[in-house]
């Protein structure tokens, strides 16, 4: 268990304007302005270090996993004017998620993301064209009105969130930035959470709130490779806990092997350290991924009869001899990065992915492609890793993170 600091935690957020009214825009690192706001999950200093196939990975980091717009009004009703852009790889469509209103932290209006536009991305990453659908759509919601409320919109996970314009009617005021202590999630499509409707259904959103927490989740599906420029992101940005969830893009894309995947993974951790030299960070493995548990990337896709797929690692399993790296080894190398760490004096801890979904899980929880899970598993993972992290026993205990503090 870590004791972590206890000095006042960072705030996050970002006073924005949409349209003639402002507002704070939670769980991002950038803006793109070009058609609106767009909130962005790596700033776009870091899109020049992108590999020269990068299409995949800039439209996932714009994707809003986590983002949200809070403010307080006492109006009856708000409009809200956005596109959203769903993903298409090759001719796979991507998710259509919900975006989600709360009030008091209440969810009182519940609506499907209007696709707006599309993109369509080839699956090596090397192109990318978009088309438009729609004019942009207009969400009305009702509220009670007649005294000040706090107002959150969740945005749509899984898509690509243009915000234009906010009316309402009686004046909106930016909520002020959360004083909860910050978490900074990095991780791959299972901590993106796509499979799941609402972006309130991710687990990371699920343990933030649980924990009392102010997220930023950095979940990019398919891109959890160890990539520099996001543990630059990461070093550069204030927060009071840090967790990072590596392994099965690794495994799944044969972008290291045996010998590389340690090194890799304490290089992360060195850049990460140069902005965050004391604060605690949580390294978890990944969760069971049946069936290809012991043979190596590169990962597949088999289309079934009943219309299902099933994802599944379709290397060599003779390579493994030769140095390929498997799910099962790539946890045992994490658990040796953060034991090598912490004996140094490091605020570092270990999560076995196996803890939030392992061998004894099977029976009671689906993974319906065999390697993502569903609603019903991102619940139940959501609330493992606050207790197993943030509860009264965790790895790094949500009361040593600091109590809520007044702004000043």
């Amino acid at each position: 268990m870590i004791t972590p600091p206890t000095s006042a935690s960072p705030t996050s957020g970002e006073v924005i304007r949409i349209g003639d009214e402002t507002v704070l825009l939670e769980g991002h690192l950038d803006v793109d302005d070009a058609h609106g706001i767009r909130p962005l999950r790596l700033p776009r200093s870091t899109w020049s270090h992108f590999p020269p196939h990068g299409e995949i990975l800039r439209a996932i980091t714009a994707n809003a996993s986590g983002v949200r717009v809070r403010f307080t009004t006492a109006a009856t009703r708000l409009s809200l004017t956005l596109r959203c852009t769903q993903l298409f790889f090759d001719e796979l469509a991507g998710p259509v998620n919900d975006l989600v209103v709360e009030v008091d932290g209440t969810a009182i209006h519940t609506v499907r993301g209007p696709v707006t536009d599309i993109r369509r991305l080839s699956w090596t990453g090397d192109g990318a064209t978009s088309s438009t659908v729609t004019a942009p759509a207009t969400l009305d919601v009702a509220l009670k009105g007649g005294h000040e409320q706090a107002v959150t919109v969740w945005l749509p996970q899984g898509m690509i969130v243009d915000l234009q314009d906010l009316t309402a009617d009686a004046p909106i005021v930016p909520a002020a930035p959360s004083d909860a202590p910050v978490w900074i999630h990095h991780g791959s499509s299972i901590s993106h959470c796509v499979e799941t409707p609402s972006p309130t259904g991710t687990w990371p959103v699920i343990a933030a709130r649980a924990s009392d927490l102010s997220l930023i989740n950095l979940g990019f599906g398919g891109q959890c490779m160890l990539d520099p420029f996001v543990a630059d992101a990461i070093a550069a940005t204030p927060a009071s806990v840090i967790s990072l969830k590596v392994g099965v893009n690794i495994v799944g894309a044969r972008s290291f092997d045996r010998r590389t995947f340690t090194p890799a993974m304490h290089g992360f951790l060195d850049r990460v350290r140069a902005g965050h030299p004391d604060t605690p960070i949580v390294l978890a493995s990944s969760i069971l991924w049946p069936g290809s548990e012991d043979a190596p990337g590169p990962s597949d896709v088999e289309f079934l009869e009943d219309g299902r797929v099933r994802c599944y690692t379709a290397g060599d399993p003779a390579d493994v001899t030769r140095g390929a790296l498997t799910m099962t080894e790539s946890r045992r190398q994490l658990a040796e990065v953060v034991r090598v760490r912490a004996e140094a004096g490091e605020r570092i801890t270990y999560l076995d992915g196996l803890q939030l979904f392992g061998p004894d899980d099977q029976e009671r929880y689906v993974l319906p492609d065999s390697l993502h899970p569903d609603t019903e598993l991102y619940a139940e993972m959501g609330s493992r890793f606050a207790a197993a992290v943030f509860g009264q026993n965790g790895l790094v205990p949500r009361r040593g993170l600091g109590p809520r503090s007044p702004q000043t």
